[in-house]
């Protein structure tokens, strides 16, 4: 791990916007909640039902992306037919159930970043799961946008919940040492993360490589984004689902520009690297993947688009 790459690779004017996560936001918007609707949408995986949840959108300060111009940068969103001022990236989790087990993929933002984001509880009221009935909540990775929601009040919002990280992230992020040597602004992210380890306590599950995550989910390790980044691969009879986490936030730029980074990955190099190969694994091979910061649902496939890539949702289900 490149923790050099951590402490210096953020820009300067995003670092003096960093909140308590190590992911930065513009100012949220008087217009409030991030959704226009309770926003969920169901998918099959077999005899596993996927929802895809919207927590709602951080509006993006484009200037944490490194590896390419404005110029170009700005070329990409008009082809994209997408506005590059004040972009809107999604934050999704998704509600795994199988039988009777409900199984969380990341929690959210919580009240973390604003009033845009924090929707997940809401939506999760409205499809009649309440938090009690969480049995795992696994974790993709430590940034805010994944984990605030885990927590209300200070205390585990998933009260029955084993919480399954990644045991490279937990030690990253539960590192005093290390964050004594982070930019000022981003120690406030392994406080949150900290406190999160804290509130599950015992039911705190630390996990590497392709582990077994619940019967039909296993932990695909997509490191670079933070140390122990990792996807989550949903297999039921011959149907498949690879949740990706974050490797992907800017779509229009990075599904064309793989090797463009973000200013939030802890090896910038590496976190380039897994991108570029995920790509080149899941191009035209009819993998339905869904993504943390694609757009809501976010559920799809990886198309090749000349020397690039492009997205392809996949359509509405009729369950």
């Amino acid at each position: 791990m490149k923790r050099r790459t951590f402490l210096t690779s953020l820009p300067a004017a995003s670092v003096a916007l960093a909140a308590t996560t190590g992911l930065v936001p513009i100012a949220a918007s008087a217009a409030g909640s991030g959704t226009q609707v309770v926003a969920a949408q169901k998918f099959k995986v077999g005899d596993i039902v996927v929802t895809a949840i919207s927590d709602g959108y951080i509006a993006l300060p484009l200037g944490a992306l490194q590896g390419i111009s404005p110029e170009n940068m700005a070329d990409l969103f008009a082809k994209a037919h997408k506005d590059p001022n004040g972009f809107q990236a999604a934050v999704n989790a998704y509600l795994v159930q199988s039988g009777d087990e409900n199984w969380l993929i990341d929690a959210g933002t919580g009240n973390v970043f604003g009033p845009t984001l924090g929707d997940v509880p809401k939506v999760l009221a409205a499809l009649g799961v309440a938090p009690s009935q969480i049995s795992k909540l696994i974790v993709t990775h430590m940034h805010g946008d994944h984990i605030g929601g885990a927590l209300a009040d200070g205390a585990a919002l998933y009260p029955n919940a084993e919480l399954v990280v990644t045991a490279a992230d937990h030690g990253f992020w539960s590192s005093r040492d290390i964050q004594a040597q982070a930019p000022e602004n981003f120690r406030g992210g392994f406080d949150l993360a900290i406190g999160v380890f804290d509130a599950y306590g015992d039911r705190l599950r630390l996990v590497k490589d392709e582990a077994d995550l619940a019967p039909g989910l296993t932990a695909r390790p997509l490191p670079g984004h933070t140390v122990g980044h990792q996807g989550v691969m949903v297999e039921s009879g011959n149907d498949s689902l690879l949740i990706w986490g974050d490797v992907v936030h800017v779509a229009p730029v990075q599904m064309v520009r793989p090797e463009v980074t973000i200013g939030f990955d802890t090896d910038q190099d590496m976190a380039a690297k897994t991108r570029a190969d995920v790509f080149a694994s899941l191009a035209g091979t009819g993998q339905k993947i869904a993504g943390m910061h694609m757009p809501f649902p976010g559920v799809g496939y990886v198309e090749k688009a000349g020397d690039g890539y492009r997205f392809e949702p996949v359509g509405w289900q009729y369950l």
